[in-house]
């Protein structure tokens, strides 16, 4: 009777480290600090790399802020644990750490790419207690397109990932959308290379916006020679439930229906890169 219960404990403890091995949940540590901020989301364990979306895109490589090469299984720990977010910087995928000293760096920059989500993520705690979730998140964000193609001719925006189309858009332009844009106020749709500088949800009419780095350098000189002001504020949005019929009514900014700024929202990041073409 004595063997036998001695074999039955020792069968329970075998159990218990082979389903607290394959069960994620179990590995929930609260209150773990990272620099100065207080993590209480539930945190990383090797067992999830069995439970990794099949859709996730693991031969990301992201780059450090040193320009050092990550690979996923090097990445994905931090990001996981909300230590570190990682965002696109037009064609680059780049890792920031959530320390003072990344927000201090960041502060010194008023143009840095992505800086609105950098800051959020330093100021709201990570608070998902659900492994699924966040593996569900960082796939998404993996997954996102690369590069977005306006061709105003057509009235069609394109988002492409390593050159192939994910989606196509139709879209309305400025109130005057031939030729580039030169000044404020001429209600043309700008022309160019560009990032998003930031994506947003509005609380006006419009809806959704994702911010463009309209004006460029090129656009700063030709307004300058021209004399006029150079602009600013060019973005994607929504459409106001008057305009949905309407065509090129913007100021110079690219109007999207509301259902294609959801699906634009799930794919585009802040810093991937826009080009806009006649």
């Amino acid at each position: 009777m004595k063997t036998l219960l001695i074999i039955l404990l020792i069968g329970g403890f075998i159990t218990y480290l082979i389903w607290g091995h394959n069960n994620p949940d179990e590995h929930v540590e609260l209150g773990k600090v990272a620099g100065k901020k207080e993590i209480t989301g539930i945190q990383w364990h090797d067992s999830l790399y069995n439970h990794l979306p099949k859709n996730m895109d693991t031969t990301v490589i992201v780059n450090d802020s040193k320009g050092n090469p990550f690979k996923f299984s090097q990445y994905i720990k931090p990001v996981f644990n909300r230590e570190a977010i990682i965002f696109r910087d037009k064609n680059v995928w780049r890792l920031h750490r959530l320390t003072q000293e990344s927000q201090d760096s960041l502060k010194r920059d008023d143009y840095a790419v992505a800086s609105s989500e950098r800051w959020d993520a330093w100021r709201n705690p990570d608070t998902i207690q659900n492994w699924k979730i966040k593996l569900a998140n960082i796939s998404n964000t993996l997954n996102q397109a690369d590069y977005i193609t306006v061709l105003k001719g057509k009235r069609k925006m394109m988002i492409t990932r390593n050159g192939s189309v994910v989606k196509t858009f139709n879209i309305n332009m400025g109130f005057s959308p031939i030729g580039n844009k030169i000044k404020e106020g001429d209600g043309k749709t700008p022309e160019g290379i560009y990032h998003i500088d930031r994506k947003y949800v509005r609380s006006d009419k419009f809806y959704k916006s994702f911010l463009i780095s309209y004006p460029n350098a090129n656009d700063k000189r030709l307004a300058k020679q021209k004399g006029v002001k150079v602009g600013f504020g060019v973005s994607i949005h929504g459409t106001t439930p008057g305009k949905v019929n309407a065509k090129d009514w913007t100021a110079g900014c690219i109007a999207l229906q509301n259902k294609d700024m959801d699906t634009l929202f799930k794919y585009i990041a802040s810093g991937t890169t826009i080009e806009i073409k006649k």
